[in-house]
């Protein structure tokens, strides 16, 4: 649960950024978005990265989990 939240508000940020970016006659510049999106990285790393093992795609957990470099009791 912990990924799915990290990762849509990873997107959701970021994407939003971007398109406030495009509408307002680029308002933010290229510079603040990538500064954005790793200000988001941190903060969800912060967040849940105590959970998820600060990364934020599910098929790095299984992959983890099948490799045995992750326990199976923390993918849920």
């Amino acid at each position: 649960m912990a990924e799915l939240i990290g990762t849509y508000l990873l997107m959701f940020t970021g994407f939003t950024s971007i398109v406030v970016n495009l509408g307002m006659d680029n308002i933010v510049t290229f510079p603040g978005v990538a500064i954005l999106w790793g200000l988001d990285v941190m903060v969800m790393v912060y967040a849940v990265g105590h959970i998820s093992g600060a990364h934020f795609n599910p098929a790095v957990t299984i992959a983890f989990a099948t490799c045995k470099k992750f326990a199976w009791k923390r993918v849920k």
